[in-house]
Parts: structure tokens; C-alpha cells; sequence
């Protein structure tokens, strides 16, 4: 899979725990290793980890909530990060604000 807006994902990581850190860095790893082509292909990798919100794939990372479009009609797949946001800040909904979130 290509993974867009990397430099973001790692950014912003670093405003939490080490820990968390480190999952994110593994996220990134299976991201980039994976050969998904359809939803049901992460669902398998994730298991209970990763919900589909609209057109947002919902990763729950140790309480946190990692938030990414994707796109599985590329050759490669694409997966777009959008956030990562603790569980209080998810519960807000503001990233539904999003200008190309669809429900």
C-alpha cells in the first residue's frame, strides 16, 4: 500500500507516550508491507482494531484513534492519513468536519 501524508502520521505521533509511538511506527510498517484490495483485507490483518466510518477507516491503536482515507482502486492501494486523536478527541466528532468526509 502507499501511505500519503507519512511525515504527518510520525509528527504527530510524537505528542504522545513512547508507546503509542512505537504503534504507530509498526501501523506504518504493515501499511507499506500490505497487498490490501478490499475492506475486508485490513479487517483480516486488524481484526476488531479497525472500523469503517463513511469513507474513513477507523484504527483503534491502544485508546487512541488513528483516522485514514484509502482508495483500493489504484494498482498499489492507498491509504490517506487524516488523524490521530485521543479517544476523548474521536468522541467529538469534529474530524467529521472534515471537507471530503462522506457519511
Amino acid at each position: 500500500m502507499r501511505l500519503i501524508k507519512l511525515s504527518n502520521v510520525v509528527k504527530d505521533a510524537e505528542k504522545y507516550p513512547e508507546e503509542i509511538q512505537r504503534e504507530i511506527r509498526a501501523w506504518i510498517k504493515t501499511v507499506k508491507e500490505a497487498k490490501w484490495r478490499h475492506l475486508q483485507d485490513i479487517i483480516n490483518t486488524y481484526n476488531r482494531s479497525v472500523d469503517k466510518v463513511g469513507n474513513r477507516l477507523i484504527f483503534n491503536i491502544k485508546s487512541y484513534r488513528l483516522i485514514v482515507g484509502f482508495n483500493f482502486k489504484t494498482k498499489t492501494g492507498i491509504i490517506y492519513y487524516k488523524h490521530l486523536l485521543t479517544h476523548k478527541e474521536y468522541e467529538l466528532n469534529k474530524w467529521k468536519n472534515d471537507f471530503d468526509f462522506k457519511e
